[in-house]
């Protein structure tokens, strides 16, 4: 019995372990009692209880009676008792399921242990007669029996209730996952599979223990399996989601360790939210990390073209300088892309070859950058002090052209190399300058003294330059030339100054000049007798020249006196012009003019003073009615004709001035007059003007314009 105790035992503890892997499937239960009918159980005994077991029970009961009186007949009942005993056990052992459950628990368990105890109480007794046990012993192996049957029975509902609680277990672990799953998932979860609904008599479904219990007319089984069918619903479902979560914070993380930067916390959950609008988020958050990655990136590329530009300018040799490291993952962080043919990153991590886009990476670049760009504008300034030097020297030093271009050539970037080129060929340019230093100091001497011609300098101007004075050519050195060069400097920089009040002063000494010209035409009539495009053009040249003099010459001369009171206020002395203080000139050119202006007036209030003491000196006869037009006669008429009528040979001829009388007797314009006579008198010192003035054409040789006639005189312009 205490062997199938044992037995019995560890098939409940199989049992038990069946159940708990089966994770409350419906179809655990069947497996567990099916495991349980290879135990020796109570339940299993069920089938136990048999006609043949109850014969043997009563067979064994009169062998027991008759043990005393026969031996070898106890034993032959006792073999006999024992075989039915073991044929019991057998029927127990193949005993199905179906017929075990057809009689209640407590009466299947009385009934065999009833029958099992009678038949091991019969082989017992046997066998304690045969080994000849007292009854003190007998005593204390029936209590042993006793207490081992006894501790059988505890451990198997020991066992039992762990497999209920394990189901239990199991029950509230699927409810709590289901709680946790649908609030991640913000889905609703039906209250009776949470055991929370109300029972029909109003009292909460929980046990005494606040857990819930299960509905009514359910097992634990049934109720496990009604779990996991939602669980595992909400399981699919979260592990879509979680999926695409962790995916788009890997992304995330990623986009954070090539920026060098770290993920937030808030993006690193991805259990207690799992709803659409979180997934949402989390892909915004991604699409704004790359945004930002690749914004990044074009940062980083423009910043490492810039460096490789100007390591390859500056031919920095990227083993030797002390930034080597960074150069060499300068010049290998980019790439042409095959497909695009765009320059990319090889990477965007750090590495030895690439510099990658973190922030560190980006603050480095950009003051490598600086540091580039610094050398650059030094190496530039170097070679342009040593290139306006060399220039210079190969101007004064007359270097030939050729040589010039192939030094040009030679040269190319801003490496150490072009610098060494630039210092050997100046200090070569300086060897032959020393060479050459008495014919420089000469030829600066004679720029000097043509800028001293254009800047109108004084002897005094002149006379503080020292160091043209030295003429021994032993004593010039390069200080000397030096000074002469600066002179220069000095008198080019004046020149500059000078050059725009020069160009007015210029203009205005040609107004002058045009000025003298102008009235030296007005004084020939001669000029006006010409024909024609030749008379137009005399005509629009001496109108320019007259509205140069009328509107430019007070311009010129008004900015002059203003510009020249500046110069003498900022220079400490006067302008001069040809060697003389030029508003003096200007003043001397008014005084002349007006003194010009008077003398003339004068002679033409003279000449027609004269005029007037001619006309009156004239006898009676020159001063009579009638006056021959100039020009040639007709035959027949006689020049020193004295009346009206006479004919020029003395005889009277009544019909001489018949047109004219006819004329004058109708009150029409007389022919005399018609032909410019004027009424006054016809003065031979002024030409009529009826040829020009009247139509439009050119007067005839033989009666000149009047100037005074055209208002082209003189009084014109005051």
């Amino acid at each position: 019995l205490s062997s199938g105790g044992g037995g019995g035992s560890g098939s409940a503890e199989s049992a038990s372990s069946t159940i708990r892997r089966s994770s409350g499937r419906s179809s655990s239960r069947s497996v567990s009692i099916a495991s349980a009918n290879s135990a020796f159980t109570p339940r299993k005994l069920l089938d136990a209880v048999t006609p043949a077991s109850a014969g043997s029970h009563q067979g064994s009961a009169t062998g027991s009676s008759n043990h005393n009186s026969s031996s070898s007949r106890g034993n032959g009942n006792g073999n006999g008792n024992g075989n039915a005993v073991s044929s019991a056990l057998s029927s127990a052992v193949s005993a199905t399921p179906t017929s075990m459950m057809l009689v209640p628990a407590s009466q299947t368990i009385s009934e065999s242990l009833q029958s099992l105890a009678d038949a091991t109480a019969t082989q017992l007794e046997e066998v304690w007669d045969e080994v000849g046990y007292s009854p003190d012993e007998r005593a204390a192996q029936l209590s042993d029996l006793i207490l081992s049957f006894r501790r059988i029975c505890d451990d198997k509902v020991a066992e039992e209730r762990g497999v209920a609680v394990t189901f239990r277990n199991e029950i509230e672990a699927a409810r709590r996952e289901i709680v946790s799953t649908g609030k991640a998932l913000r889905v609703s979860v039906d209250p009776t599979l949470l055991g929370e609904e109300k029972r029909n008599d109003g009292s909460s479904n929980h046990d005494g223990n606040g857990t819930a219990a299960r509905p009514y007319h359910q097992t634990l089984t049934d109720e496990l399996a009604a779990l996991e069918v939602t669980l595992e619903e909400f399981r699919s479902n979260a592990t879509t989601a979680t999926a695409d979560l962790t995916e788009c914070m890997n992304k995330m993380l990623t986009a954070h360790a090539a920026l060098g930067t770290e993920l937030e916390e808030e993006w690193r959950d991805v259990t207690t939210d799992l709803t659409d609008e979180r997934r949402e988020a989390f892909h915004g958050r991604v699409a704004v990390m790359e945004r930002e990655v690749e914004l990044r990136k074009q940062t980083t590329i423009g910043l490492l073209k810039d460096c490789q530009h100007l390591i390859r300018e500056l031919r920095v040799d990227t083993d030797q300088s002390s930034t080597g490291r960074l150069d060499r993952q300068i010049m290998g962080s980019l790439a042409r892309d095959p497909k695009t043919d765009a320059i990319v990153m090889t990477s965007t991590d750090e590495s030895d070859d690439c510099t990658g886009i973190t922030s560190r990476a980006l603050g480095d670049l950009t003051e490598r950058v600086a540091e580039l760009n610094g050398e650059k504008r030094r190496r530039k300034a170097r070679l342009g002090e040593m290139g306006a030097e060399i220039a210079t020297l190969w101007e004064k030093l007359h270097v030939p052209d050729h040589e010039q271009r192939a030094f040009a050539e030679s040269v190319k970037g801003l490496g150490m190399d072009t610098i060494q080129k630039g210092e050997d060929e100046l200090r070569r340019l300086l060897d032959l300058k020393a060479a050459m230093m008495g014919r420089l100091i000469d030829e600066a001497r004679e720029q000097i003294e043509l800028l001293w011609k254009e800047t109108s300098a004084t002897d005094s101007q002149r006379a503080g330059f020292k160091g043209f004075a030295l003429k021994d050519e032993s004593q010039y050195t390069d200080e000397l030339l030096s000074e002469h060069d600066s002179y220069i400097q000095y008198l080019q920089r004046r020149y500059e100054q000078m050059q725009p009040i020069l160009k007015v002063i210029e203009k205005r000494e040609e107004i002058i000049k045009e000025r003298m010209e102008y009235e030296e035409l007005q004084k020939d009539p001669t000029r006006l007798q010409q024909r024609g495009s030749a008379l137009t053009k005399q005509l629009m040249r001496e109108e320019k020249i007259a509205r140069r003099i009328k509107k430019d010459l007070p311009k010129a001369t008004s900015y002059l006196e203003r510009k020249l009171r500046d110069w003498k206020k900022s220079n400490d002395e006067h302008f001069l012009y040809n060697g003389e203080v030029y508003l003096d000139i200007m003043s001397r050119q008014e005084e002349e003019w007006h003194e010009y202006k008077d003398k003339e007036m004068q002679l033409k209030l003279r000449k027609r003073q004269e005029e007037k003491v001619a006309a009156s000196n004239r006898g009676p006869s020159d001063s009579g009615y009638y006056k021959p037009l100039p020009g040639k006669k007709r035959s027949g008429t006689g020049a020193n004709t004295t009346h009206r009528g006479g004919s020029g040979d003395g005889t009277n001829n009544p019909l001489a001035d018949a047109g004219n009388r006819t004329n004058r007797d109708r009150g029409g314009p007389s022919r005399a007059k018609s032909r410019g006579r004027a009424p006054g008198g016809f003065d031979p010192s002024k030409p009529s003007l009826a040829g020009a003035a009247g139509n439009g054409r050119a007067p005839s040789r033989s009666r000149p314009v009047s100037r005074g006639r055209m208002g082209m005189g003189a009084s014109s312009f005051r």
